[in-house]
């Protein structure tokens, strides 16, 4: 049975989630682990293994969850026609902003990641997300293969700047009022969606743009 089958293995990696995300790889052991969800340390290190191998189940089961929502949005691209393709794109920023909301430990695992955290398991971007990048960006060039965008735009970029300023928005320079979540703010969520939307319009030339 693996954790994910398993509701009290489930419950370690959601607290481990948790606080890699609060604290860093770096800044968490595994006998915090044990003091947060209550288990002994013994029967974790027998579970998961050392912290390292806890830290890659929590990545392994965060970008599970990310590539189903990503994979959902991405199956009605390249569409059918511009039309099609634009409503898809924004389809997808809409999906992953609202995932991003609902799961902000997840941004904040690899936003750990960008500054350093845990510089000893290399191996993290390149099995989980930069797959899921290139997935998106080959859906975009089958799009512009298809002539319904920009074919000079660069999708790798295009495809991180769309993160990027996702994870920058909920986790950056807030605009929403002082003591406001972003998710508890649905204007700011409609302003913000507006200019992902302007930049996919004018970044591919989208209908309308």
């Amino acid at each position: 049975m693996t954790p994910h089958e398993d509701p009290r293995g489930q419950a370690v990696i959601t607290t481990a989630m948790r606080l890699f995300s609060a604290l860093g790889y770096d800044g968490t052991s595994l006998q915090a682990m044990a003091e947060a969800t209550g288990e002994d340390p013994a029967w974790i290190q027998e579970r998961f293994g050392e912290k390292r191998d806890l830290y890659l189940a929590v990545v392994d089961h965060a970008s599970r969850a990310e590539r189903a929502v990503v994979e959902g949005a991405l199956a009605a691209l390249p569409g059918t026609d511009a039309r099609g393709t634009a409503a898809a794109l924004y389809g997808l920023s809409e999906s992953y902003l609202d995932f991003c909301v609902a799961n902000p430990q997840i941004p904040a695992l690899w936003i750990h990641r960008w500054l350093g955290d845990a510089a000893d398991i290399p191996e993290v971007e390149r099995t989980h997300s930069i797959p899921l990048m290139s997935l998106t960006a080959d859906a975009i060039r089958s799009a512009a293969r298809a002539g319904f965008v920009d074919g000079e735009v660069d999708e790798d970029l295009l495809v991180r700047t769309l993160v990027w300023s996702v994870y920058g928005f909920l986790h950056g320079e807030m605009i929403a009022e002082a003591g406001e979540s972003v998710s508890a703010d649905p204007q700011t969520r409609r302003r913000f969606l507006a200019h992902h939307r302007q930049l996919l319009d004018r970044v591919l030339r989208l209908p309308g743009a």
